[in-house]
C-alpha cells in the first residue's frame, strides 16, 4: 500500500488477535455527505468492549462500520477534519470529535445541530443518538490527547456522581466501586471528592493494581477482589460495578445483600463480562446504567445549556488533574493501533497509561 493511500484496519470477528490493513479507495460523495479525514483517536478498554461485544444481540457494534466477510472495523472516538463536503452548512476544514472506525477516513450523511452534526447514515440508524453525534471542536490544544481518551468515558463518571449524590441525600453512607483502576471509576471518585458528597468510597481492583489505585488518593479504602470478604462498608451502601463480570457481580451482591440500598451495573472492563446481568442477583434490583440514555434524559430535564456547562466544567477539571497519574502516549499508523488494541484485549496495558493513534 502506498504511503499516500487511505487504509482501513480490519479485525477477524471470531479471532481478535488477527488483524489486517487494507487500502481504502475513496468513493464519490452523495448529496449531504461529508468525508472526514481522521486526525487521531484514543484507545481505552471501551474499545476492547466494542470489539468483544461486536456480534452481541444487544450491542451489535460490528454493524456500525461493517467490513468484508468475517472482518469488522472496531469503533473508536477521535478527532477528524472535513476533507470534502457536499453539505452546504458543513465547511471543508471544520474539525469535529465523534464515533468512527479505525481508518484514515470516514464518510457520513450529516444533519447539522447547534453543537455540530448528527450522522444520519442509514446503516448506523440502529445506534443510540449519543454515538451518532459529532461535536464541533476548536483547533488542537495542549490537552487534546487527554481529552480524546477521557471524553468518551467521563460522561459515565459524571452521571454516576449525580446518582450517588442523590443516594447520599437519601441516606447512603458508602459506595463500593469495582474496576477501581478504570478511568470511569477514577473520574467518579474524583468527582465525588470534589463535590464533597460524603460517601466513603471503597475501590475494588486486581491485586496488581492495588498500589496504583491507593496512590491516587481518591478512595477511602482499596482492596483486591480476593479480599472482598474482609470488607465492612458502612451501611447503607451503593454498589457500582464496572467489571461486567457475572462472578464479580454475584460475589459482591451476595456478600453485602443486606447492606446495599442500590446496585448500578455500568461497565464491561473484564474479559468475562456479559451485557445482561446475571439472573437473581441478591440485594436490591440492579439498575443497568446506560450512560447515553441517562445523559440525554438529564440534559432534557435540566436544559441542554445548563447541563453541558456543568458537565464541561467538571470534565475540564478532571482532564487537567490527570497530568499527575496518566501517561498518554502518541503512536502512528495501523500497526500501532492493532498492537494497542491487542494489549487492551489481553489486559496488558497499565492503568496509568493510554494510547493515542494518529493514522498517518
Amino acid at each position: 500500500m502506498s504511503g499516500s493511500a487511505g487504509w482501513d484496519l480490519l479485525f477477524r470477528r471470531d479471532d481478535l488477535t488477527v488483524s489486517e490493513v487494507r487500502e481504502a479507495t475513496p468513493a464519490p460523495l452523495g448529496e449531504g455527505e461529508v468525508r472526514l479525514a481522521v486526525e487521531s483517536f484514543g484507545l481505552t478498554t471501551n474499545n476492547a468492549t466494542y470489539a468483544r461485544f461486536g456480534d452481541d444481540v444487544v450491542i451489535a457494534f460490528w454493524q456500525a462500520f461493517p467490513g468484508p466477510e468475517g472482518y469488522g472495523r472496531v469503533p473508536v472516538w477521535g478527532f477528524a477534519r472535513v476533507e470534502e463536503s457536499r453539505h452546504p452548512e458543513i465547511a471543508v476544514g471544520d474539525r469535529y470529535f465523534g464515533y468512527m472506525p479505525m481508518s484514515t477516513h470516514h464518510v457520513v450523511a450529516a444533519q447539522p445541530t447547534a453543537r455540530g452534526f448528527v450522522d444520519t447514515t442509514p446503516q448506523r440508524g440502529f445506534l443510540h443518538p449519543w454515538y451518532l453525534t459529532f461535536e464541533r471542536v476548536a483547533e488542537p490544544g495542549p490537552l487534546d490527547d487527554r481529552w480524546a481518551v477521557l471524553h468518551p468515558v467521563y460522561p459515565a463518571s459524571f452521571n454516576l456522581a449525580d446518582l450517588l449524590q442523590r443516594q447520599a441525600a437519601e441516606g447512603a453512607q458508602s459506595v463500593l466501586i469495582t474496576s477501581a483502576s478504570s478511568k470511569v471509576a477514577i473520574g467518579l471518585a474524583e468527582e465525588l471528592a470534589f463535590r464533597q458528597v460524603g460517601l466513603s468510597a471503597v475501590g475494588v481492583t486486581s491485586a496488581r493494581n492495588v498500589g496504583f489505585v491507593e496512590g491516587l488518593g481518591l478512595y477511602d479504602k482499596v482492596v483486591s477482589y480476593d479480599a472482598i470478604s474482609s470488607l465492612s462498608p458502612t451501611p447503607p451502601a451503593v454498589f457500582v460495578d464496572l467489571t461486567g463480570d457475572p462472578v464479580r457481580r454475584t460475589t459482591v451482591c451476595e456478600r453485602f445483600a443486606g447492606e446495599l440500598r442500590h446496585t448500578a451495573l455500568v461497565g464491561f472492563t473484564h474479559p468475562n463480562a456479559s451485557v445482561l446481568p446475571p439472573p437473581g442477583l441478591a440485594g436490591p434490583e440492579p439498575e443497568v446504567f446506560f450512560t447515553p440514555a441517562i445523559e440525554m434524559q438529564t440534559a432534557a430535564e435540566e436544559g441542554e445549556d445548563a447541563y453541558y456547562a456543568r458537565y464541561a466544567a467538571s470534565e475540564r477539571r478532571f482532564v487537567e488533574s490527570t497530568t499527575t497519574w496518566l501517561d498518554v502516549r502518541r503512536q502512528r499508523g495501523p500497526e500501532a493501533a492493532a498492537a494497542a488494541l491487542g494489549a487492551l484485549l489481553a489486559g496488558e496495558q497499565p492503568p496509568g497509561t493510554s494510547t493515542i493513534i494518529s493514522p498517518r
